[in-house]
């Protein structure tokens, strides 16, 4: 009798323990909820101040692809002396493309952009006129064509402000001095983060190996060779990610600049780049993309936008369905709804950087979970079977001994 008192005793106690540690995760997590607030200004605070590092560290992260490819290609003209030469000429190679292929798309773009920008808030006040007009001879009801206008109408301020930004209006000498002073104080971040790029790159063996030194010292010897690969599973897919969704935002917003060329829609430029940078954003992004150019065409060129529109549907489509695929691989394989989960966290505590971030780190997330947890608890519960299969084997044989 002590034996199955002891057996229940123990039992107790395991389950008590499990309900205390679930019990602490909850509070923690309703902490951290309850503080939501708190914890975005602290990581805006954070990010404000080390900004330039991470623009470097960023920039670095992007181009690594890039260098590594260059690397073996050109290793081989090196002595194994002089590997450490071709690996800094491969990241001075592959910043240098990155840097020309940005400032080719600005040379291109921002003349156009600007331009397009310009005329669209020089027309704005006539395109919303030419709209009330259009729902005043419509045939809706009164109390529609009243709330379309009253929406209309409240939207005159923000008419203003555009008016007056991209149109040259009213533009006093202090907002100038402060609108160049903050451009001028992004671009200086930005070349001191290009500098640190370079430095990342040219130093990446050294904090690999720093880093490698300091998890092997810390982590138990027959776990590290599963944590190294679990690392460098989890860096193929972040990368993999931020490489091909920048590659097929240009994709898109290159075609669907093409298309309305051909067409002769009006503010090409401008309604591709919107197209493009929405594109960036997982899953809601291009809807919203599409939702600001339909806007834009139907104020513009009313006509278009069906035209437009079916034009959008087959691009998503093929996007989706062809073009994505082959970037990504199997790369990511995450469910729709922990995408939906993280869009919506991630733009609540980070912003936009977190809607940018949301499929890398559901992978990531979903990655751990079907490939460290789940064998985990499949290991855990094996052993807990096998434990009570022998436990009732035992009592099965006391039972038999005692008759």
């Amino acid at each position: 009798m002590e034996k199955y008192k002891e057996r229940f005793s123990k039992y107790e106690k395991n389950r008590w323990t499990g309900l205390t540690i679930s019990l602490c995760v909850v509070v923690v997590f309703y902490m951290l909820l309850s503080n939501l607030g708190n914890m975005k200004d602290f990581f805006n605070s954070f990010f404000a101040i080390t900004s330039t590092v991470i623009i470097g560290a960023v920039i670095a992260y992007i181009a690594n692809p890039f260098a590594c490819f260059i690397y073996r290609h050109i290793e081989k003209k090196f002595k194994e002396t002089s590997k450490n030469k071709a690996w800094v000429l491969s990241a001075v190679i592959s910043l240098t493309s990155m840097l020309l292929l940005i400032v080719v798309l600005l040379i291109l773009i921002t003349p156009r952009l600007i331009e397009n920008i310009t005329a669209f808030a020089r027309g704005l006040t006539g395109y919303i006129d030419s709209f009330k007009q259009l729902v005043l001879t419509s045939e809706l009801d009164e109390k529609y064509k009243i709330s379309i206008l009253g929406f209309v109408d409240e939207q005159t301020d923000l008419t203003t402000l555009v008016s007056t930004v991209f149109s040259g209006n009213e533009i006093t000498p202090g907002w100038v001095i402060s609108f160049s002073a903050g451009i001028g104080s992004k671009a200086f971040g930005f070349m001191i983060g290009i500098i640190l790029a370079y430095y990342f790159l040219c130093a990446k063996k050294k904090l690999v190996d720093t880093l490698s030194e300091f998890f092997f010292l810390i982590i138990p010897s027959k776990h590290y060779s599963d944590w190294s690969n679990v690392c460098n599973r989890l860096n193929a897919i972040f990368s993999r990610f931020i490489v091909c969704e920048l590659v097929d935002a240009l994709i898109v917003g290159i075609v669907n600049a093409v298309f309305m060329f051909a067409t002769g829609m009006p503010y090409a430029v401008f309604c591709s780049v919107v197209v493009a940078l929405t594109n960036l954003a997982p899953t809601f992004g291009p809807f919203v993309g599409a939702f600001i150019v339909a806007v834009i065409l139907l104020l513009a060129k009313p006509d278009a936008v069906i035209i437009w529109l079916v034009f959008t549907l087959a691009l998503q489509l093929i996007d989706g369905y062809v073009i994505k695929p082959r970037l990504f691989g199997s790369a990511l394989n995450v469910p729709p709804f922990l995408v939906l989960v993280f869009l919506v966290v991630g733009g609540k505590i980070w912003g936009v950087p977190g809607v940018l971030l949301a499929i890398p780190l559901a992978a990531i997330l979903a990655y751990i979970y079907s490939e460290i947890v789940v064998p985990w608890l499949k290991d855990r519960k094996r052993v807990k079977d096998a434990a009570q299969a022998k436990e009732n084997t035992s009592d099965k044989k006391a039972k038999t001994e005692e008759t």
